[in-house]
């Protein structure tokens, strides 16, 4: 165990009179009170020195650039420190995260403290025994906690139980319907936790003024292709070729044909109420018969379906692209030259749909505490400090006075040292504790953004879907499945398995096909092949599941466009 001395720094030595004549009688008097009022006016004593551990932290987000301990005065982690007693070395792996953890779980040698991402690992180490009940741990070592005294969203505790047994998990990015009640909310954050999706279809804004198109024009499917086709021809400022619609990529599965679906209509859930394969759906299929037109046509390249994000975000910059359908968040956009109508409308009139997490069970990371920890006690006070209100302005922005002001509402406004520093977070410590991450009580610090404002532009992008009056918005919660609930290596788990692979290769020919009858053809295979790997099994296995959900929650997902 390494340890060091964290001191304050010592005050002002006392004065003191050296003489070697007698006093005079007249000042004897002086010479006894002398002292005692220089004892009154003295300033107290140094604390005494706080010996500070050192522990370490592992997380498997190889990206996050946590910065080396500091106990320079001023510094975040000082601050933390000071507080806690704790100095924490970080460890993060570059990769092989999940195998590394692992073998450490199998050689009872677990880090002290644990930030993870992955769910396999978390639920690793949930049924290992190896990691404190958070509710225990804090009983114990933290009595006063306001974790344990309504400081923590009742909800999402209910659900990180529900999921892992106990509360053996501090998560990131808070945000519930008690997360709301105890710090707050507004109308334009309700929206945003309502209909926000960063999964959209947005056009150029410039573009669409150069070929004499309104948003309003760009509604129904027919109306999409026919602008796709408007621009096939036409060229930007720079004079070169606009692309008419620009896929998300080698992610273009994964986000653009979800977006597609969305709009289209496919479901999770058939007329009977059960769940069923959303690519079993008939909007599934003219999901994909959108993308194979575009591709035949011309209005999107076939080799774009490959490119890495870096390449997708060169295309968005260059002025060129009139439609894109994919993750904006990962796009690069300045959100104000972007518009959004929301949905692609069917030629079926089936409604758009989408699935919102509404119970928000937990964030992003998760903070667990190995039971073979250095200190519990400290750990302990640090996860309660680092969680409360004071703990998450230092952690987020520092200091009052220097890195922001409190404004007479209650809200805070940051200086331009603060937002410096938050930007180069992985050297100044600023904002770099993301599993302490707290969407309800961060919203409660800033007034909702102006018009004008990136922030406010992106709500419109992100929210034009799920707010178009015709979108049915589902409960995506209801579908989870507990962790173990499919094994790799049962039977459900390998037909799981095939079918996701067979997926993925088919829907690539699908959409490369050269003519009506061979996307048919190639269609007709993936449905029938489906079925022969077994498909019906696995959707009957979810189904149980989804019906015991509904039941806990008392929720249902209605099937709104046939099957």
């Amino acid at each position: 165990m390494k340890h060091c001395r964290f001191k304050i720094p010592p005050m002002l030595p006392r004065l003191s009179f050296i003489t070697n004549k007698p006093l005079p009688k007249s000042l004897l008097p002086l010479a006894i009170m002398l002292p005692l009022l220089l004892a009154a006016c003295a300033p107290p004593p140094p604390e005494p020195a706080q010996e500070l551990d050192f522990v370490t932290l592992f997380s498997d987000v190889d990206f996050w650039d946590l910065p080396d301990w500091s106990l320079e005065e001023g510094s975040i982690s000082a601050e933390i420190s000071r507080r806690t007693g704790l100095a924490i070395n970080s460890e993060i792996p570059p990769q092989d995260a999940g195998r590394i953890l692992s073998l450490r779980i199998l050689e009872d040698d677990l880090p002290d403290i644990l930030a993870l991402a992955d769910r396999n690992s978390i639920h690793q180490l949930a049924i290992s025994g190896k990691v404190w009940d958070l509710q225990e741990l804090l009983e114990r070592y933290c009595p006063d906690s306001h974790l344990l005294s309504g400081g923590f969203p009742e909800d999402m505790k209910q659900e990180l139980v529900r999921r892992d047994g106990a509360w053996y998990a501090y998560p990131s990015h808070i945000n519930s319907m008690d997360a709301k009640e105890i710090w707050g909310s507004s109308p334009y954050y309700d929206e945003m936790d309502q209909y926000s999706t960063t999964l959209a279809v947005i056009w150029n804004r410039s573009l669409l003024d150069r070929l004499g198109l309104a948003i309003e024009d760009l509604q129904t499917k027919e109306q999409v292709l026919a602008a796709f086709e408007k621009a096939k021809s036409q060229k930007n400022a720079d004079g070169k070729a606009l692309i008419p619609l620009l896929l998300d990529g080698s992610f273009y599965q994964e986000y653009s044909l979800t977006v597609l679906n969305n709009s289209f209509g496919a479901e999770n859930v058939g007329t009977d109420g059960h769940y069923a394969n959303r690519w079993l759906h008939p909007a599934a299929k003219e999901a994909l018969s959108f993308v194979n037109t575009a591709l035949r046509k011309g209005y999107a390249s076939t080799k774009d379906l490959v490119a890495n994000n870096t390449k997708i975000k060169s295309y968005m910059a260059s002025g060129r692209v009139l439609c894109f359908i994919g993750n904006t968040a990962n796009a690069g956009i300045a959100p104000s030259e972007w518009v959004s109508f929301g949905p692609i409308l069917s030629e079926s009139g089936s409604r758009p749909v989408l699935g919102r997490d509404t119970h928000m069970a937990s964030g992003w990371l998760h903070t667990l505490v190995s039971k073979d920890c250095k200190c519990p006690e400290k750990i302990a006070r640090w996860l309660d400090y680092m969680s409360s209100e004071e703990g998450m302005m230092i952690n987020n922005y520092g200091f009052e006075g220097t890195d922001y002001y409190k404004n007479p509402d209650g809200t805070i406004q940051l200086t331009e040292a603060c937002i410096q520093k938050r930007e180069s977070y992985a050297a100044t410590g600023y904002s770099a504790w993301w599993n302490f991450g707290n969407i309800a009580w961060e919203r409660t610090l800033f007034p909702p953004p102006a018009e004008e404002d990136d922030s406010y532009q992106t709500k419109l992008i992100e929210c034009a879907l799920g707010s178009y009056p015709g979108t049915y918005i589902f409960n995506s919660a209801l579908f989870s499945l507990p962790q173990d609930y499919i094994t790799p290596d049962s039977e459900l788990g390998q037909i799981q398995e095939e079918t996701a692979l067979f997926t993925e290769n088919q829907i690539s020919r699908i959409i490369a096909a050269r003519t009506d009858q061979e996307f048919e053809e190639a269609y007709q295979y993936f449905l029938s092949h489906l079925e022969e790997l077994g498909i019906q099994r696995l959707d009957q296995a979810i189904d149980r599941q989804f019906q015991k959900n509904c039941a806990f929650y008392g929720e249902t997902i209605e099937n709104v466009n046939g099957r």
